[in-house]
């Protein structure tokens, strides 16, 4: 009798052994990994900004840990949420219960379209395995307006001959009555007009970009940049906006003749709108 209770107290304590070492094993298991890579973008992760309706297509590789994958999830929020997940290009639905063949590595590819609503939409992507580890990946897909470049640039030419008022200007908003003592003077009549800094001229090349510059900057009623004395080269950039219209223009040049009719300034550079 004595040496049954021995055998079954030995039992006992091995089967409260085994099990305080699986317990320890689970806990101290290696959990999965998960690469995503968002393939139109080249990125792996954090902020994507794209235009309404372009393609997102995220490609994974999911590995096991210690223990076989289970399943894979897929998930949207916010702005243009997705309902339901589309199917993968190897034809799985989500959530996914991964196969025995899968249960060691697990890639696929998934297409989105990004929807037309401007904000932010979080894509995020789980891997779990059969103890409940898992990993994630998420990616803020932001949908922002499409940018419409400046035009080319296109040459101008504002004169002013004697006392007249200037001509050339008033696709701009602009007005050249007077000029002071030693300066022509181009005033505002109806635009709105910024200086801007030089690097201006090639650093902004969008519509969007030169309507932040000029609601962002300070405006002038007026332009007084081109001498009334002298002839001259300048390196003078504005931004102006006049009936729904923006320009970027570039003043380059300033010629100062005198003749019959009196003084003639005529100014000229380029402009991009």
């Amino acid at each position: 009798m004595k040496r049954r209770k021995l055998f079954t107290l030995g039992i006992a304590c091995a089967a409260i052994m085994f099990t305080t070492s699986c317990s320890d094993d689970d806990a101290d298991a290696v959990g999965p990994r998960l690469d995503v890579t968002e393939n139109m973008s080249g990125s792996t992760g954090s902020e994507i900004t794209v235009t309404p309706g372009s393609t997102l297509q995220f490609i994974w590789d999911a590995r096991k840990g210690d223990t076989d994958l289970q399943t894979f999830t897929v998930s949207t929020s916010g702005t243009n949420t997705v309902s339901p997940i589309p199917t993968s290009e190897l034809g799985a639905t989500f959530p996914y219960t991964i196969p025995n063949a899968r249960k060691a590595l697990y890639i696929d590819t998934l297409e989105f379209n990004a929807g037309s609503n401007l904000g932010v939409t979080t894509y995020t992507f789980t891997i779990r395995d059969e103890l409940g580890n898992s990993a994630s990946r998420s990616f803020d897909v932001t949908v922002a307006a499409a940018s419409t470049l400046l035009s080319a640039p296109q040459n101008f030419t504002w004169q002013r001959v004697g006392g007249q008022n200037g001509t050339g200007l008033s696709q701009f908003g602009l007005q050249w009555t007077n000029n002071s003592a030693t300066n022509a003077i181009i005033a505002v009549n109806g635009a709105t007009m910024v200086p801007l800094q030089a690097s201006a001229w090639t650093n902004i090349t969008t519509q969007e970009e030169l309507d932040n510059a000029i609601n962002t900057g300070t405006p002038v009623t007026q332009y007084t940049g081109v001498s009334s004395q002298q002839s001259g080269t300048y390196n003078d950039v504005l931004g102006v906006s006049y009936q729904d219209n923006n320009y970027l223009i570039h003043v380059t040049n300033g010629t100062v003749t005198t003749g019959g009719s009196g003084t003639t300034i005529v100014i000229t550079g380029q402009y991009k709108d």
